[in-house]
């Protein structure tokens, strides 16, 4: 499905992460992901998967992004996965609390993207998958912050279909619902139950489930899907 195409996954050492890179592999894809400070993971996962490379990329800084990502030969799909959580209720929030969550989830998403993009442009084809959350869809008992921070990657992903449909570059998104890893590790037992008894699927996602919604929404086969957020949260 993705034979000779190259994909770049940010924040690929992580729970997610790491699983969207091995659906790609599997698709035949080679894959280029970024990680941040787990480098025993990066280079596991590099080791394990075919044809892939980990690159060290800080997502607050805006020119790490930039020289690493434009460094690639090409990208034929970005799937913006970096993101961060932390559990401080508003009242105990601090101007750098926020600027931790804005600079990875909003303002690293956007800048790998305008690098992604800019050959994607000059070829005039692409694929760009975000991931958003039920954090910040629904009403739900979660960080103001973090819910925030994705809820702006659906506008995101609206607004930039819109602008770079005449280059014949889609943009979606796919939504998770509560996940068994990954930032969702923390949240407490009596929530994790009250999602489940709400879940039509009965049980928390797996990052499988969401890896095989990124590949399709990536791929081909969804050519005719523009713009839209694939909501991969069991049926809330």
């Amino acid at each position: 499905m993705f034979k000779g195409k190259t994909v770049l996954v940010t924040g690929g050492s992580g729970y997610i992460g790491s699983e969207i890179c091995r659906a790609f592999s599997r698709y035949g894809a080679e894959v280029i992901f970024t990680y941040s400070k787990n480098e025993k993971a990066a280079k596991a996962l590099q080791k394990e998967l075919k044809k892939s490379k980990a690159i060290s990329v800080n997502m607050r800084d805006v020119k790490d992004i930039t020289d690493k990502i434009e460094a690639l030969p090409r990208v034929d799909v970005l799937v913006n996965n970096a993101g961060t959580s932390a559990v401080m209720p508003l009242a105990l929030l601090e101007e750098e609390d926020v600027d931790l969550m804005l600079d990875v989830n909003v303002k690293g998403m956007i800048f790998a993207t305008r690098a992604a993009a800019r050959g994607m442009i000059r070829r005039k084809a692409g694929s760009i998958v975000n991931l958003g959350s039920l954090a910040g869809e629904r009403m739900l008992d979660v960080p103001a912050t973090y819910a925030a921070s994705k809820a702006a990657a659906g506008g995101f992903t609206m607004a930039l279909a819109s602008e770079l449909k005449r280059f014949n570059i889609r943009v979606n998104c796919v939504v998770p619902g509560l996940m068994e890893g990954g930032v969702a590790k923390g949240v407490p037992d009596e929530l994790r139950a009250d999602f489940v008894r709400h879940c039509a699927a009965g049980r928390s996602g797996k990052a499988s489930d969401v890896a095989e919604a990124v590949c399709f929404l990536a791929s081909d086969k969804a050519s005719y899907i523009n713009g839209q957020k694939l909501f991969v949260d069991g049926g809330v």
